[in-house]
């Protein structure tokens, strides 16, 4: 790594980090402002960071499976750590004193006698450069100055006054509108296209064909959408090929099917999800403008050395010559991984030599946009005669969670995320089956670990009651991970999990470690004569271990709470023969304001000597099944189905002993 690719002093003094990652509302660029200000000793107001800029920010993969801080902690700390040694380095020639005797403060660097220098006058014949060590020593706590400190998103102010530039505020130039002509269904291609009338239309610029892509561009979207609509377009649908199913064992022990056999008792279910969209506020969008000697892409995205990739392909350009240039995203959990719109736009473009901004609507986004899988969660377990687990047999049917193809290893991470238990249990078998399907999904919040947690942790509690025990307790005998025992311990404690509700109110408990972090949650909800679900409240204990900023932890841990509640007793995304059915907020419900829990209390609880981890997704991954268990304590419904509809809660429902 190289320091001038991470970290720039600039003439003024302030710092500007460099990192491949994308901001779209997990707080990172402030947790990565909050890094690189405590390693060089700055106010943190005097850090901007620079992400996703592929002309400026060295090569990223993806910003995804809440890896962003995990990845580039370290970095950014050791880089600053690095760059504040070397402008120490730089003021002991300054100043003629020894490097030992100095130390930095606000941006200068100087000794006890009132010597100092500033970092902008150590910079100003030179840059920092060089190559950062690996062991580069990092200051220690007792000199952390924004490290675990509360501070709002930098982006705050801008987002509620408005002045954060989205995808489709982008206005340069000469700056055309595209509209795209859509197939019936996934995968249909155009075989003829008449494009008479649509061309003597108003405003109208160009109309392409260009190999899957048939759009128009005119000087306003309206007149795009006409005269794409205007268009007369002979489709001819993909036929449809029996696609084999992936088999994947994630664990595989010897003797499940004997342990299972001889179990004191033994209990099977199989739980459903169905698919449901990202269903952002805004719509996709990108802004591209292609030239001859390249290409500049305006667009919300995980990947944008991916989407430059995907760009320069389709327009036929070198990628060196794209530059992606990241806007905030109105919503996204994982549908922008897909450079679908930015590549229209490309497309658009090129042949209307003008930069052009292609909006999705409602209705595209969601009939074309990926979508997350289906899933379909079978498990049976058996129980010794003191109440241990002593064998799970658990096979997961999904659809793929990723674009990455059919390597095992891969669909293991993402359609088989979390599909193993996080207990104890002497012999167990888990297989992963990812299956066809003629919807086009891709990775959505937390990939597979929703889905499987939901099955798991409520199947889990079915457990408990079915032995009779308490379902903390039985966690808590299953796990001898400590930290997992705190964080479920403390929920426990705080929420008052187990204390007499009101009729028709119940506690629920869920848990999961989702890649390094540990969540435990309590849902409490009131269920209706109707089956009507109201979440009342929630409490939260997460530890990711060290924690940037507490503020931004909260945020995300929230945000993932209340998003997931919407999935679990609202959202369905129903389809019939890969034809998307629901394609507007009328029959596609989300949650609002008046769904929202009473209240939700998120304690951060991290281990300061443990690494970073994500807390982008992990909030949201036990919430289903601590709500569904809420709902059998509250009514005695046993609900396997995802959403929790009122109908379902009703036909499950039992009275509780």
């Amino acid at each position: 790594m190289k320091l001038e690719e991470r970290i720039r002093i600039e003439p003024d003094g302030s710092v500007t980090a460099f990192s491949g990652k994308i901001e779209f509302g997990q707080g990172i660029r402030t947790a990565f402002a909050q890094l690189v200000a405590n390693e060089l000793d700055v106010p943190v107001e005097r850090v901007r960071v620079v992400l996703g800029d592929t002309a400026q920010v060295p090569f990223d993969f993806g910003t995804f499976g809440s890896n962003s801080v995990a990845q580039e902690a370290p970095a950014l700390r050791l880089a600053a750590a690095f760059a504040r040694r070397s402008l120490i380095r730089r003021a002991s020639a300054h100043l003629g004193l020894p490097a030992a005797r100095l130390d930095t403060r606000g941006g200068t660097i100087g000794d006890g006698d009132g010597k100092r220098v500033s970092y902008a006058d150590l910079v100003r014949d030179a840059p920092l450069t060089g190559a950062v060590p690996d062991n580069e020593p990092l200051l220690p706590p007792e000199r952390w100055g924004s490290i675990g400190k509360p501070l709002s998103r930098v982006e705050a102010r801008d987002i509620v006054t408005g002045r954060a530039r989205y995808s489709a505020d982008v206005r340069p130039a000469r700056l055309a509108r595209g509209a795209i002509a859509r197939p019936p269904a996934r995968g249909g291609r155009a075989t003829r296209v008449d494009d008479q009338a649509a061309r003597a239309m108003p405003g109208v610029i160009a109309v392409v064909h260009d190999g899957d892509i048939v759009g128009v561009v005119a000087e306003r979207e309206e007149q795009a959408r006409a005269a794409a609509d205007a268009l007369e377009i002979d489709w001819e649908m993909p036929k449809s090929e029996p696609s084999e199913t992936q088999v994947v064992a994630m664990r595989e022990d010897a003797g499940t099917d004997a342990a299972l056999a001889s179990a004191a008792l033994t209990r099977s279910a199989t739980y459903t999800l169905p698919s449901i969209a990202s269903a952002s506020i805004g719509p996709s969008a990108a802004v591209v403008d292609v030239r001859p000697d390249g290409a500049t892409v305006y667009a919300g995205t995980h990947r944008p050395f991916g989407l430059r990739d995907a760009v320069a392909g389709s327009v036929g350009l070198p990628k060196e010559s794209v530059r992606v240039m990241p806007q905030m995203s109105s919503g996204t959990y994982g549908r922008s991984s897909a450079p679908d719109v930015s590549v229209e736009a490309a497309v658009l473009s090129k042949h209307a030599r003008r930069p052009v901004l292609v909006q999705w609507s409602r209705a595209e986004e969601f009939a074309y946009s990926p979508s997350r899988p289906e899933a379909v969660l079978e498990v049976t377990a058996g129980l010794d005669a003191s109440g241990n687990m002593v064998a799970w047999r658990y096979d997961e049917h999904t659809n793929v969670h990723t674009a990455a193809g059919p390597d095992p290893r891969v669909a293991a991470m993402t359609s088989g995320r979390n599909a193993v238990p996080p207990y104890t249990i002497p012999s167990a078998r888990v297989v992963l089956f990812v299956e066809p399907t003629p919807l086009r999904t891709a990775n959505f919040r937390s990939l597979a670990a929703a889905e499987n947690v939901f099955a798991i942790e409520s199947f889990v509690d079915e457990l408990a009651h079915a032995s009779q025990q308490d379902p903390l307790a039985f966690r808590l005998r299953h796990s001898g991970d400590p930290r997992l025992r705190r964080v479920m311990e403390r929920v426990a404690d705080v929420s008052g999990y187990g204390k007499k509700l009101p009729a028709r109110q119940g506690h629920g408990f869920a848990c999961t470690l989702y890649h390094g972090t540990y969540v435990a949650q309590v849902a409490e909800v009131e269920v209706a004569a109707s089956g009507a679900v109201r979440v009342l409240r929630v409490w939260c204990v997460v530890d990711p271990g060290l924690v940037i900023n507490p503020d931004g932890v909260r945020n995300q841990v929230e945000g993932g709470i209340q998003q997931s509640a919407s999935w679990t007793l609202l959202e369905e995304l129903r389809h019939k023969n890969g034809r998307v059915a629901t394609t507007s907020w009328d029959t596609y419900p989300i949650a609002t304001f008046r769904d929202a829990p009473e209240s939700i209390a998120v304690l951060v609880e991290g281990d300061s000597g443990a690494p970073s981890t994500g807390v982008g997704e992990p909030g949201a991954v036990p919430t289903p099944a601590a709500i569904a268990n809420a709902v059998f304590a509250a009514c005695g419904a046993r609900v396997r189905d995802v959403p929790l509809t009122p109908q379902r809660v009703r036909k499950a429902a039992q009275p509780v002993a």
